[in-house]
């Protein structure tokens, strides 16, 4: 929407008058009057259509508080000297200087209906916002869960912020799919200050209510890969992983990982590799461990040019700020690479489960599954 600001078509104020567009004084002096009539014609087709809102300066004139007139011309500021020019004296409809000032001009076309709507949108998004934070303020919760509120964030950022994301605001690449968006890939996280404000706003909501959100426990289908019987020796599927076998898994990685980055293994924490190594291999079955280095190693040597691209596109010298994608840069993370390709939801719970949050894993998954095919760059 165009708005003319008054400060700039401010009038003068000048002693009362009746112009001639004036209502019988025996009317309500407060009513609004919409003139359907045009002040120019729209032969020419280059001329745009304006609305021009007129609020009345002195309340004790009898005519309508406001009217509105429509005219055409190039510019906002041709739409209101046209109107003043025919308007604007002792015989017209905003009577002698200063009856009436112009407050709004509007551009009447179908885009300019999809601005409108767009600025009532954020109108009416920044009415939730200023209230959401005026109803947390002084009630916020304490120590609020990171992820938990990133998680909301993203939800009411999808289905308050940006119910359609294929109009004005975030837009999701052709290619992505996911809850809420019909063309997002999963593990997206999207965020906005109404998004975040109605996250707080719900907590604060629920413990006032004496309520709280907590983790569900996996879904049966997550865990089924790795529920199985007790193997030979008594361990249950999904159990620790040996030190001796973690250790074999490591150094293929690492082997593997040095070849394809030529980074420096004096550089790692050995103490958080053997951990991550040791949440992977919990989603690898017991009757498959004893060979797993090997599988791992044929994998790696399999999959050599996306391991490439990885480092390349994800690295700390490619085109992400360095930390976004950090398991990138940690040798323990080829082993996710064939976790990801073959027992993805197990690890995703044994993730979850494990480690402090499930971002890290998110990002790492998407830029192994959608950023190293052949067609990616």
């Amino acid at each position: 929407m165009q708005h003319v600001p008054l400060a700039e078509t401010r009038d003068t104020p000048q002693p009362p008058g009746r112009g001639a567009g004036s209502e019988d004084s025996l009317n309500p002096s407060n009513f609004e009057k919409e003139i359907h009539h045009e002040v120019t014609s729209g032969s020419d087709p280059d001329l745009i259509r304006y609305r021009i809102v007129a609020q009345r300066t002195d309340p004790e004139h009898p005519g309508a508080s406001v009217v509105t007139n429509y005219a055409y011309a190039r510019s906002v500021e041709g739409a209101v000297t046209k109107a003043r020019k025919a308007l604007e004296r002792p015989d017209g409809l905003y009577g002698d200087q200063g009856m009436y000032r112009v407050v709004e001009v509007v551009e009447e076309s179908p885009s300019s209906e999809l601005r409108q709507q767009e600025e009532a949108r954020r109108r009416y998004l920044t009415t939730i916002l200023e209230n959401a934070i005026a109803t947390v303020r002084g009630r916020e919760p304490d120590n609020p869960d990171v992820d938990l509120v990133s998680r909301l964030n993203d939800f009411f950022t999808r289905a308050v912020t940006f119910p359609d994301p294929h109009t004005s605001g975030v837009h999701p690449r052709p290619h992505q799919a996911t809850f809420g968006w019909t063309s997002e890939k999963p593990y997206i996280q999207h965020a906005s200050d109404p998004g975040r404000a109605l996250a707080l706003f719900l907590l604060a909501y629920l413990d006032h209510h004496g309520l709280a959100l907590t983790e569900a426990s996996a879904p049966a289908h997550l865990e089924r890969e790795g529920r199985h019987a007790a193997d030979h020796d008594g361990a249950e599927e999904g159990s620790e992983a040996s030190l001796e076998l973690i250790e074999r898994t490591l150094a293929v990685c690492e082997q593997h990982y040095m070849a394809v980055t030529g980074a420096d293994s004096t550089q790692w924490d050995k103490e958080l590799s053997r951990e991550l190594v040791g949440v992977a291999l919990r989603t690898v079955r017991l009757a498959d461990r004893k060979a797993y280095p090997q599988a791992l190693e044929e994998y790696l040597v399999e999959n050599r040019a996306r391991l490439e691209k990885l480092w390349r596109v994800y690295g700390p010298a490619g085109v992400f700020p360095q930390g976004v994608y950090h398991l990138v840069e940690l040798p323990e993370s080829f082993v996710l690479c064939e976790r990801i390709d073959n027992a993805p939801r197990w690890l995703k719970g044994v993730w979850g489960r494990e480690c402090e949050s499930d971002t890290p894993l998110e990002r790492f998954e998407e830029a192994w599954r959608y950023g190293t095919s052949e067609g990616d760059g």
